[in-house]
């Protein structure tokens, strides 16, 4: 953008005074040529002239006219022809050449009489031309805060790419994953057929791990998963919340499935759409409360999966040193040595065998290291040498273990994570919803904190940083202004016009039935700056029409009548040039929309109100200066 703006400044100070310089030099070529002919075509009437009046007959025929009417007819035609030359007719003007022209008498007509009338009508009852601008104001308002326009951070092209990812609980073997893979084909394909086929270009199983984004595979024999790449979005009539939905509604879930997730491959910001991390507090409270948390999530519209980061892992024994053993002189730390000696070994002996080291371990045979069964049987050796059964000096206990624990700033952490349908609901009403009963009731019942991370997070510091932007851009625009017209004042009344372009871009996305994103963020900066030149051409009018004697409403009114051609042109050439991109169907280019609506409503919006709302403005601002210099 500022490197468009400084080649526009170039070629409206370089380029074109030399364009111009050009064209009026051959313009004023054109018209001296145009002269010397003619003063050619006088002196050659003129000798003609002279011979006529030699003869009888020819001065008879030319008495009979007036002097007046031969000098007429002489300048009747710039292209009078020379002796011996075909006379030449003027051209009648194109098709083109009268549209314009009348073009050109209708819009003076509706300048100076239609639209004078009312301009005047709107300075003479200002306080109700100024009330009926706010009154869209806070209807425009009361849309946004209605819910009637949602916020959707940074929406993304539809993908063709889809995941789907099945997690077993631990211990699983992998013949019962892969027969669920299967399963999970044929549904495929039945949905596909179902929604009409020609909806899949290839699929991909994988069996031992994961899929989805880079860092977020995982891989254990009890993990299954399915790459899906569908047809462009552009040749389809089947979005992929459909299809997923067909997809889920053929599967039956078997026992033992611990997870199964459909999702979209993610693009633009890293992190699901809805990310909720729980702090604090035990493994086993965490995961009990995202898996609430999770259940909460699932009945709230839009959602479409849920998962934590805190996978179940194998089933654990906890072992406890009974009292008996404590007073036989056994220690947690010497039991536990036993144990893994006789399950996992103890190195008796290291030799060489030519290049290689071969270790001796002593161990118990393999079928009994795989039966629980071992355990009642098996003997431990106490401080005084005697050997007494297990089960005498240990309390066993039976768990489940988890994959992985997280931390986050030095705490344990779990994060639960939603995919959305965003044509359903938005990240904010889920996050509002939460937080009325959800949230606060696990964090009082399980003494936990909640944060919101991922998108949500980054959609914080975004806004964050673009409202400090946007307080340094508005000041440096009206140290601008003010430098320019030499004036505290007037700036306030150029820069109130951007209010106004604002919610021209809200209704412009409420007509389009668009959510509003952070591209649509961005069109309204750009925004900011483009409607204050309107603004900047009519107050620079009025300042000369007062300068040449008019009063203020005269000149306001001439200021509106006069710049309307100008004003109506600065709008309308930007946003011819955004109505290809408004009206575009591509699915690829619908995340662009927002920014085109955002400009070219609001710009469309606020140049109607410059040429009412502005004037009405400079009436109050300069009644407010006679105040003062009279008090």
């Amino acid at each position: 953008m500022i490197c468009v703006l400084i080649a526009s400044l170039l070629e409206c100070f370089i380029v074109l005074p030399a364009h111009l310089r050009h064209a009026f030099t051959k313009a004023a070529k054109a018209k001296g040529q145009a002269l010397i002919n003619q003063g050619d075509r006088h002196s050659s009437d003129e000798a003609d002239e002279r011979d006529r009046h030699s003869s009888d007959e020819r001065d008879r025929h030319f008495l009979g006219h007036s002097r007046d009417e031969i000098q007429r007819d002489r300048h009747s035609s710039e292209d009078a022809p020379f002796e011996g030359q075909a006379p030449k007719r003027e051209k009648a003007p194109g098709p083109l050449a009268r549209f314009r022209a009348g073009f050109e008498q209708r819009f003076d007509h509706f300048r100076h009489g239609p639209f004078r009338r009312f301009s005047r009508y709107t300075l003479k009852h200002r306080g109700l031309t100024l009330a009926s601008a706010l009154a869209v104001v806070i209807l425009t308002v009361g849309l946004l805060a209605g819910g009637r326009l949602g916020f959707n951070f940074f929406p993304t092209p539809e993908p063709t790419v889809l995941y789907a990812n099945a997690s077993f609980v631990a211990g699983t073997h992998r013949d019962r994953v892969n027969d669920f893979l299967g399963e999970m084909q044929q549904a495929l394909n039945d949905a596909e057929a179902e929604l009409g086929g020609g909806l899949v270009r290839r699929a991909i199983t994988s069996l031992g791990s994961t899929q989805g984004a880079p860092g977020g595979s995982r891989s254990s024999d009890e993990l299954g998963s399915i790459l899906v790449e569908l047809t462009s979005s552009d040749a389809r009539t089947v979005r992929n919340p459909a299809f997923v939905t067909a997809w889920r509604d053929g599967i039956t879930l078997p026992a033992g499935l611990d997870n199964l997730i459909i999702a979209e491959r993610q693009t633009g910001p890293p992190g699901q759409d809805i990310n909720v991390r729980l702090t604090g507090g035990s493994a086993m409270d965490l995961k009990q409360a995202a898996e609430s948390l999770a259940q909460a999530m699932k009945t709230l519209p839009g959602i479409l999966d849920t998962e934590d980061d805190m996978p179940w892992g194998r089933e654990q024994l906890i072992y406890q040193l009974s009292p008996q053993g404590e007073a036989l002189g056994l220690t947690t730390e010497s039991l536990g040595r036993q144990l893994r000696a006789a399950f996992d070994g103890r190195i008796a002996q290291i030799y060489q065998d030519g290049r290689d080291e071969v270790e001796v371990r002593v161990q118990l045979p393999r079928d009994q290291r795989e039966s629980m069964g071992t355990l009642s049987r098996l003997s431990i050796q106490v401080p005084d040498g005697r050997f007494v059964p297990l089960t005498q000096v240990m309390h066993l206990d039976h768990r489940q273990g988890f994959q992985s624990l997280r931390h986050a700033e030095g705490q344990l952490a779990v994060e639960v994570s939603a995919s959305l349908d965003t044509s359903v609901s938005t990240a904010a009403d889920i996050i509002a919803s939460l937080e009325q009963d959800t949230l606060p009731t696990l964090a009082r019942d399980f003494g936990l904190s909640y944060s919101f991370e991922g998108r949500s997070a980054d959609q914080r510091e975004t806004l964050r940083d673009m409202r400090t932007g946007l307080l340094v851009g508005l000041a440096l625009m009206y140290v601008v202004l003010t430098w320019v017209f030499g004036s505290w004042s007037l700036p306030l009344i150029v820069m109130a016009i951007i209010p106004f372009a604002l919610v021209g871009a809200l209704i412009g996305h409420w007509l389009m039935g668009l959510q509003l994103t952070i591209l649509s963020l961005f069109g309204l900066f750009g925004l900011s700056g483009i409607v204050v030149n309107s603004a900047i051409i009519l107050i620079t009018f009025y300042r000369q029409q007062r300068d040449a004697g008019l009063s203020i409403t005269d000149a306001l009114n001439e200021a509106a009548v006069q710049r309307m051609r100008a004003v109506l042109l600065t709008s309308l050439t930007t946003i011819g040039g955004l109505l290809p991109l408004l009206f575009e169907t591509s699915l690829q280019a619908q995340f662009l929309i927002p920014m085109a609506t955002s400009i070219a409503f609001g710009l469309g919006f606020s140049t109607l109100l410059v040429l009412v709302v502005i004037p009405v403005l400079l009436s109050y601002l300069e009644q407010f200066h006679s105040w003062r210099e009279r008090a």
